[in-house]
């Protein structure tokens, strides 16, 4: 048997350790072991970041928070061995979210939040073992409140303090059981952070990730289910890069010009005189009266105070040259639709921001931003901006709440409480006075990259339909349709599509994390999706959808008459209609793992599979509707192996068995790709 040395590289919680430091800070010996040790293996270090020390207050002193007060802080960077196993420890840690506000309890990677940024070369394999080194319970507190304001009742979400709710008794007893997800990763199914096969203190996650694709950004986080959301709340995300030597031959900005900004919204507790005391407060709605012994109904977090890589408002000194950003959208559920705005003028910067890659890589060039870009959970964007133009000024990054139909957006940075927006301020840049000279971008960044259309797809790709809608009871939903029979009836289970060729029937044939398989697909096939939407005309919700080990792009987008659908009866009174199509936006028109469908609308994708196995996962990347079902399985099998198993499906559930289940019809065959 080979035995691999165990390599902890990463020594005591928040230290920096062995490699070169990058963003300031010591160069110290790994885990204990001597310089001579440490210097063996430079391959997997952990480079020392920046702005971890904040000091602050020690007790609640302030009701408010004020904006730009304290540093942004750099993640340390880890590059790990493709020799062994490198080990990254889960462990707790005090971190001072704000200057104003005690340290918070949390759970972190390495003792950072967020966590290291792992950095990678393409093919490359590297294996981490993700020991859980939790203790105690979790460092959330838990409460249900009641809506304010127009419905929802988001306003009540815009305040820090659980507002006399009790705490919730089920999530204070919860102690750490995680799981690993790299996000946007090549690895099989066994490494991917099963959701529902998470480990507790004492005990390692084993992950080998291949590395295999283009130069891009990917983040991990924690993936079990039901306590992703309260898990990464906790603490638990960090930022993952993939390098390349396509990438390299660019010459973009890097070192420390290039930074990722890793965006999530928080909440607070309270003491009793209503003064910040930094403990993480999971506030959400609730919409139904409570049963006892049955998750309550509720809306999904969404917290009124915005971080940047665990600092709420931070300012970055830059200076006036280019910058290359990695932005993700690293919240439970809130959307983020940025812009850049001059502190002095209040005025948006139009083209300030060019778009230069997506969620898994470059764009075939650089793409100027109008105005604005929006990311949802789970999302990133490759953003370069250029302050060589800003010498002096102060720039603003905001939150921008679109304006209703029938009235013009406010300016960039207006508070909108109504919209669940009560403080827009994301960070702000001080440019520096020095002169650089201007950017220039290269004018062809990806030459492999092309556009997909239609027609540009094989012939031979699987086709699937997924419905989002709610159940009875108001919980959001993800249904899968499989095409009926002909002379199929309309009724409780079956759905009528009005699409572009004519109006197709499906039945619902799964919509909970619990029921059997239904989408197997070829390792290294293609594959076109279709989500749609429904739902009241009031309802606004969105759901960004994650399919895991697929690397598509957006073909078309449309809205749809959602109220053909009843949620009581579970199926369309007539035929969901297409309405308007709706242009893809500049910051979703590259590379995609994930995929924002707004309500009442489609959305129809087209990519391929890696040529990674197992039993993946398909989801709403709202972590609180992940956690309540909105997550079904996809199996990705060997072409040779899914022919064998279409077989046995078949063999099993022949057409008109009749106790199938299934209304005599067959199973869906899984075909194999060219």
């Amino acid at each position: 048997m080979a035995v691999h040395k165990r390599r902890n590289f990463l020594g005591i919680a928040g230290g920096a350790v062995a490699g070169t430091a990058v963003y300031g800070g010591a160069n110290l010996p790994a885990g204990g072991a001597t310089e001579a040790e440490a210097s063996q293996d430079m391959s997997a270090r952990l480079t020392a970041g920046e702005g971890h020390d904040l000091k602050g207050a020690s007790t609640p002193q302030v009701t408010e928070l004020t904006p730009f007060r304290d540093k942004l802080p750099i993640p340390p960077t880890l590059k790990p061995s493709d020799r062994g196993t490198t080990e990254v420890r889960l462990v707790e840690k005090n971190v001072r979210l704000h200057s104003q506000l005690p340290a918070t309890r949390m759970w972190t990677y390495e003792g950072y939040f967020p966590g290291p940024t792992i950095e990678v070369r393409r093919g490359r394999k590297v294996r981490l073992a993700w020991r859980n080194e939790l203790t105690g319970t979790i460092p959330v507190k838990g409460v249900f409140v009641q809506p304010q304001g127009p419905p929802p009742g988001y306003q009540a979400l815009n305040t820090p303090g659980p507002a006399g709710a009790k705490e919730r008794p089920e999530v204070a007893a919860l102690t750490a059981w995680t799981s690993v997800h790299l996000h946007g990763g090549r690895q099989h199914a066994i490494s991917d952070g099963v959701p529902d096969s998470g480990v507790t203190r004492g005990s390692a996650q084993l992950a080998e990730y291949t590395n295999d694709m283009a130069a891009a950004h990917l983040f991990y986080h924690d993936h079990a289910m039901p306590v992703t959301a309260l898990n990464v709340m906790a603490g638990l995300f960090g930022n993952y890069i993939v390098r390349d030597e396509e990438e390299d031959r660019l010459h973009l900005p890097s070192g420390r010009y290039e930074i990722p900004l890793a965006i999530t919204d928080v909440n607070f507790d309270t003491d009793a005189q209503g003064r910040i005391n930094g403990r993480l407060l999971a506030k959400r709605v609730q919409t139904e009266p409570t049963v006892p012994g049955v998750m309550t109904d509720a809306l999904h977090f969404q917290g009124p105070y915005t971080m940047v890589n665990g600092r709420v408002w931070p300012y970055l000194d830059v200076e006036a040259t280019a910058y290359r950003f990695r932005v993700v959208n690293a919240s439970n559920a809130r959307p983020y639709t940025l812009a850049l705005v001059d502190e002095k003028t209040g005025k948006s910067l139009k083209g300030a921001m060019l778009v230069i890659g997506t969620d898994l890589g470059l764009l075939d060039k650089p793409e100027a931003i109008d105005d604005t870009f929006t990311l949802t959970s789970g999302e990133r964007a490759d953003i370069v901006i250029d302050f060589a133009a800003f010498r002096g000024r102060r720039l603003r990054l905001v939150n921008v709440v679109p304006g209703a139909a029938d009235a013009p957006p406010a300016p960039a940075g207006t508070p909108a409480p109504a919209a669940g927006v009560p403080y827009p301020e994301v960070m702000q840049f001080r440019v520096g006075l020095d002169r650089h000279r201007a950017y220039a971008a290269p004018k062809r960044l990806d030459p492999r990259f092309r556009h997909l259309s239609a027609s540009g797809i094989p012939k031979n790709a699987v086709e699937r339909f997924v419905l989002l809608s709610l159940d009875p009871m108001g919980t959001p939903t993800v249904m899968e349709l499989q095409e009926a029979t002909a002379g199929t009836k309309t009724g409780e289970g079956v759905v009528q599509i009005a699409l572009t060729g004519g109006t197709r029937t499906f039945r619902i044939i799964g919509k909970h994390f619990e029921d059997p398989a239904n989408f197997y697909a070829a390792a290294g096939s293609w594959e076109k999706w279709t989500f749609i939407s429904v739902g009241p005309v009031t309802q606004h919700i969105q759901h960004p959808m994650h399919i895991h080990l697929m690397n598509f792009q957006v073909l078309e987008r449309h809205t749809v008459d959602g109220t053909a659908f009843d949620t009581a009866l579970g199926g369309t009174t007539r035929p969901i209609t297409l309405k308007d199509s709706v242009p893809i936006a500049t910051s979703e028109s590259g590379w995609k793992d994930t995929v924002n469908l707004m309500a009442n609308s489609m959305v129809t994708i087209a990519g391929q599979f890696g040529t990674e196995t197992g039993r993946f996962m398909y989801h709403c990347h709202i972590l609180d509707h992940e956690d309540e079902g909105m997550m079904r399985p996809l199996v990705v099998m060997p072409p040779q192996v899914l022919t064998l198993q279409n077989m046995m499906r078949k063999m099993m559930n022949p057409p008109g068995r009749p106790d199938g289940g299934d209304g005599g019809m067959p199973p869906v065959d899984h075909g194999t790709m060219g």
